[in-house]
């Protein structure tokens, strides 16, 4: 329950559910799925897997249902498809999915056989070596332990290889600080004081001194750093290798489900725009090092690092400077993007999950509806005018900012008023009805605005070809013509989160 546009009983769910075909309802208290609406790719992904794991539920018990996303709650119900193709289950229950003002993000990989990529790997395969080795020492020592074998502590000259031994010097010295005696035999090099043969046995070396202790967690510590830096390496190479399988199958994809998709967005949607700007943003964080006058009388006592400065400056300003910006300011770009996948790099924003040159395989609303929206959102951010003027003149800060937070209605953008349009919540259920039947969608069309219906069919035309009975003219070039399926009785479940999220799936009232 609610005033969120989602949520059970709010001002738009009773609007939405006078609009909805028979026997077809909004998701119930329990029925909508959250998520959390985190910035971030991996957490989109994430959410897209936990959303399929829902919808198979409702693919196994045999029940129609609609999906409505907004903002990345779109890119969650996409996800979702993805892997749903991945595993082969084609979602045949599934009758419509609609994004309202989703930015989808598009990334550019490095190629597979790229210069970065083959050096990423083979440092990798150098680095799993020295944990393999660590790790092998470890079991010799257990098996020795528990069969009670002689096995000596130590690391033969021959073994492991030249590069190894130089990835683990410093895990040697660790030792060495921490009072773990390395010597120098003919054998190798003897690790602690433990000697086979001894009246001490190798387990309780191992488990009942510090040495042994000491030894084991070095080695364990050595593998782990080893085994995380050949991970962290290795990632960027498989994305590379998946990305490339992975636009092959989104094509496929938007074949496969999108004549069932419709996307409502605006020119003006803040989101999407503001998405769009991070792609040319160029941050300077770092000012230039240059030798300043003394004004202050604590400049004085930079006259003797002047010398200094003049010779530092110019590998400061040309070389350090820029790669230290161009460092932060990606950081800062891939921050508000939410883009964390490895060796990824957002090139394009659209409103469409499919990368295309431009928006004119996705038309956005009409340009008199998205006046209104704008018109609407601009009276409503009016209104915060003297909300902000307190916020300037409170003592602190703080609370002016918790105080302002809590007066927005989300009215005030573009992005987060779509909901409240009656011509939005008549699209969205064009489009429930479009997934029902022809004679569904059909027995809507005297309900609707005549430019809201002949939007709605170019949109639909631009993804498949439109029934007969839904041409409006007759005397119109005759469309492509195709079989509609009939579902039975259909059901909506919302998928949702706290903010902007994604929305609703319907059930069989």
């Amino acid at each position: 329950m609610g005033d969120s546009w989602w949520q059970v009983g709010s001002q738009v769910w009773k609007e939405l559910e006078k609009r909805l075909p028979p026997a077809t309802r909004l998701a119930d208290v329990g029925e909508t799925f959250h998520w959390s609406g985190e910035n971030s790719e991996r957490e989109r992904i994430r959410a897209g897997k936990a959303l399929l794991d829902y919808l198979l539920s409702l693919e196994d018990a045999g029940r129609p249902y609609h999906l409505v996303g907004h903002s990345h709650g779109g890119s969650v119900i996409w996800h979702a498809l993805r892997l749903a193709r991945k595993r082969r289950r084609r979602l045949r229950n599934l009758q419509s999915w609609t994004t309202v003002g989703t930015p989808f993000l598009h990334y550019r990989i490095r190629s597979a056989w790229s210069i970065a990529n083959l050096f990423n790997a083979v440092l990798a395969v150098l680095l799993l070596q020295p944990a393999l080795v660590t790790f092998h020492q470890l079991v010799r020592l257990f098996a020795g332990s528990l069969f009670h074998t002689p096995v000596a502590l130590h690391i033969q000259h021959h073994r492991p290889g030249p590069i190894t031994q130089i990835l683990q010097a410093p895990f040697r010295k660790l030792l060495e600080l921490l009072g773990v005696p390395l010597v120098e035999t003919s054998a190798g090099l003897q690790i602690g004081s433990y000697q086979p043969g001894s009246d001490q046995s190798l387990s309780e070396f191992l488990l009942h001194t510090r040495e042994g202790w000491l030894v084991i967690a070095v080695a364990l510590l050595s593998a782990f750093v080893f085994l995380n830096l050949a991970r962290l390496l290795l990632a960027p190479v498989l994305e590379s290798l998946y990305h490339r399988a992975d636009r092959r199958m989104e094509r496929k994809l938007i074949q496969q489900f999108g004549d069932r998709w419709l996307p409502i967005w605006s020119r003006h949607d803040e989101a999407i725009n503001g998405l769009r700007a991070t792609l040319d943003l160029t941050l300077t964080m770092l000012p230039r090092m240059t030798v300043r006058e003394p004004v202050l009388f604590s400049d004085h006592l930079s006259v003797l690092a002047r010398p200094y400065e003049a010779l530092w400056a110019p590998v400061y300003n040309w070389f350090l400077r820029p790669m230290f910006n161009r460092w932060i300011s990606s950081s800062v770009v891939r921050a508000a993007q939410g883009a964390n996948r490895p060796a990824a790099q957002v090139i394009a924003v659209s409103p469409t999950p499919v990368f295309r040159s431009s928006d004119s395989a996705c038309p956005p609303l009409p340009q008199w509806l998205d006046e209104q929206l704008v018109q609407y959102a601009d009276d409503h951010a009016r209104q915060m005018a003297p909300q902000l003027r307190r916020l300037l003149a409170e003592t602190s800060i703080v609370t002016g900012i918790d105080a302002f937070a809590e007066t927005l209605t989300g009215k005030e953008l573009v992005h987060t008023s779509y909901f409240e349009h009656e011509e939005i919540l008549d699209l969205l259920a064009l489009n429930i009805a479009w997934g029902v039947s022809t004679r569904t969608v059909a027995d809507r069309r005297s309900g609707v605005d005549p430019r809201l219906w002949e939007w709605f069919l170019h949109n639909k035309a631009m993804r498949g070809p439109i029934p007969r009975e839904l041409v409006e003219m007759p005397g119109d070039e005759p469309p492509r013509v195709r079989p509609r399926r009939r579902h039975r009785t259909a059901s909506v479940s919302t998928v949702a989160r706290p903010v902007p999220s994604a929305p609703p799936q319907r059930r069989a009232a």
